[in-house]
């Protein structure tokens, strides 16, 4: 079973993020904020990384995907960023930082799991 971290800070969406990801077959743990996010990465090494960009805490997501990038345990972990900010110039900013793809909320379980399916498929 493939393993996915989700980080978000609403726990609405977490909850609802588990529901669906278990009913695909997806292992799943989630963290509510980059610094949880960062940490459960490099002690649980997920398969993917499902990453809200706009969070509390002194580390949003953005410098989480950093982070994430900067350590060679998570470096090539695939990161997806899941936003309700999708101007292109948080796009490109979250790009930049390093993340594999970038989608809007709300977005379908259809558009998310064919671009995990596809990022897990790519050779490291």
């Amino acid at each position: 079973m493939r393993k996915v971290l989700y980080i978000e800070d609403h726990e609405a969406q977490r909850d609802i993020m588990v529901q669906m990801m278990e009913l695909y077959g997806y292992e799943i743990d989630v963290a509510s904020n980059g610094e949880e996010g960062v940490k459960k990465a490099q002690e649980w090494h997920p398969d993917i990384v499902l990453m809200d960009i706009r969070m509390p805490g002194r580390i949003d997501g953005l410098v989480a995907i950093r982070q994430l990038r900067s350590d060679p345990d998570t470096g090539d972990i695939p990161i997806i960023v899941v936003s309700a900010w999708g101007s292109v110039k948080l796009k490109e900013r979250a790009m930049s930082a390093g993340a594999d793809a970038h989608f809007t909320k709300p977005v379908t379980m259809n558009e998310l799991t064919a671009a995990i399916n596809r990022h897990l498929r790519q050779p490291s």
